[in-house]
């Protein structure tokens, strides 16, 4: 006997409330993509910046110490992190911050930002690791939802 199973013999096996889940996790992640790309959501970062330049609290930071540390040790691609420390003047009092930057070396000055507390920030990108953790998350959590709704026990699937 001929034991081998098609690709579709193996798709039609899928029960349809896998089916079900996987598209509504797919439908999540598509639209939470759509409410980051609009500005939606994950934008603190740019707000307080805009805030602050509004009100004009900006300074420049001057580079005094820069390193880096490579990622990979294929030694194919250059895949560093840079880690820069900047000196600024706030009120009278040096200070100074540190800057992570991945792929390319910092600039020597940059403009870093203060609110009226008086603590300094940079312009980040406004995701950050742990927020794109929660990107992927989500879906996966709405895909389960989606089984458990429906009655499947993924336990089965599994084994």
């Amino acid at each position: 006997m001929n034991e081998e199973l098609t690709i579709m013999d193996a798709f039609k096996s899928i029960p349809p409330e896998i089916w079900c889940g996987t598209f509504a996790g797919v439908a999540v992640f598509a639209f939470e993509v759509f409410l980051v790309a609009k500005g939606i959501i994950f934008t603190g970062r740019n707000k307080r910046v805009e805030k602050a330049r509004a009100a004009g609290r900006c300074i420049r930071g001057k580079q005094v110490k820069c390193r880096y540390r490579d990622s990979k040790s294929d030694h194919k691609t250059c895949n560093r992190r840079y880690v820069a420390q900047y000196e600024y003047t706030l009120n009278g009092k040096t200070g100074t911050k540190q800057v992570t930057s991945t792929g390319c070396k910092p600039g020597y000055t940059i403009w870093l930002y203060y609110d009226e507390r008086g603590r300094v920030f940079t312009n980040d990108p406004p995701i950050t690791d742990l927020l794109m953790i929660v990107l992927y998350i989500i879906p996966v959590l709405a895909a389960g939802l989606v089984f458990h709704l429906l009655g499947y026990d993924v336990r089965e699937f599994v084994h």
